[in-house]
């Protein structure tokens, strides 16, 4: 096990995130009721959100809000894609928001720009205002965080269903964007409860040579987070994301012993696909660590699952990485290193 000073590994968000979420409800919240208020005004039809990594799970989150709740039509791309393949639909009738933590993704302000190009309404969501991506748009979400998913969660959860009561009214909209309220203390129970939970089952699966990581529903973009972006990039454990709903058209022929699960269960609609899955796995597979909202959302409404779980999932992968010898930190290709 890597003997390390947690309080000054980066990965490790914990210990400001409870501030942090304080901070970005009570400042930015009212921003971006403000930016909605002005983008309708203008006829905005379609929302378009583009991001790169975790900040692009976070904004496939925030689309199924949209899909769930109302007949407004949103897309989340990859910045590539957006640049590749742009949507034929891209005019003054659209809102396009950008979110870059740093500012600095090449594709991301290449998306941004091109939306300019076409008339549409643009946000850069990112850290600070002294970056590329906030010179761009017309409007800047500036969170001043380092818990990047629960800032931009909330942030395009924010957006999401402000746009969606104004255009569509909904009273389950209007209960989730209250309970958002609620975090911060859901969370800071979780952060000082889960550690040692956390520490058991990352020593478990350091000795685990790859992991599937598997959701459904609202909890899919946030398996596929944890499963891609965290495990391989701040763990380096191998590792592949499945959608439980299409577990067995192909997956499940994988399950035998030893063969090492993650699922994330949520309480939407979703679950009794989730639960499927994980019953088969059980039945041939002892190798099987489980992430319950139904245990660890105190309540809250089952959309906000995404935002819960992280804090049960960051301890995992950070114990994880320490009992594998690696700091999270550390990176061999990333972040200007080596030439991409």
């Amino acid at each position: 096990m890597l003997k390390i000073d947690k309080s000054k590994v980066e990965f490790l968000v914990t210990a400001g995130m409870v501030q942090e979420v304080k901070e970005i409800l009570a400042r930015d919240l009212p921003k971006i009721q403000k930016i909605v208020d002005e983008v309708l005004k203008r006829g905005t039809e379609r929302v378009y959100f583009v991001a790169c990594g975790s900040p692009l799970s976070a904004a496939e989150t925030a689309k199924q809000l949209f899909d769930l709740y109302s007949s407004i039509p949103c897309e989340a791309y990859s910045g590539w894609d957006f640049c590749d393949n742009t949507p034929r639909k891209l005019d003054e009738k659209c809102l396009v928001i950008a979110i870059s933590h740093y500012g600095k993704t090449e594709e991301v302000i290449q998306s941004l720009e091109i939306a300019k190009q076409h008339g549409a309404s643009t946000v850069g969501v990112t850290n600070k205002v002294e970056n590329p991506l906030a010179s761009i748009g017309d409007y800047v979400i500036d969170y001043h965080a380092e818990c990047i998913w629960e800032a931009h969660l909330i942030i395009s959860y924010a957006f999401a269903l402000k746009i969606i009561s104004q255009l569509e009214p909904n009273t389950e909209v209007e209960t989730i964007y209250a309970q958002l309220s609620q975090l911060p203390s859901v969370l800071e129970k979780l952060i000082i409860s889960y550690e040692e939970t956390g520490r058991q089952l990352g020593e478990k699966a350091s000795k685990w040579p790859f992991i599937y990581s598997i959701a459904g529903g609202i909890l899919r973009p946030l398996a596929y987070k944890e499963g891609i972006v965290t495990l391989l990039e701040f763990t380096w454990t191998n590792g592949s994301s499945l959608n439980s709903a299409e577990f067995r058209h192909g997956p499940l022929e994988v399950v035998e012993q030893g063969v090492p699960f993650i699922f994330l269960l949520g309480t939407d609609a979703s679950r009794h696909t989730t639960e499927r899955a994980l019953n088969f796995v059980k039945r041939y597979d002892s190798e099987v660590i489980t992430f319950d909202y139904a245990e660890l959302g105190q309540g809250l409404h089952p959309l906000l699952a995404p935002m819960v779980l992280f804090v049960p999932l960051e301890w995992f992968c950070y114990y994880l990485a320490i009992y594998k010898d690696h700091n999270p930190d550390d990176r061999r290709y990333y972040g200007g290193i080596v030439e991409y």
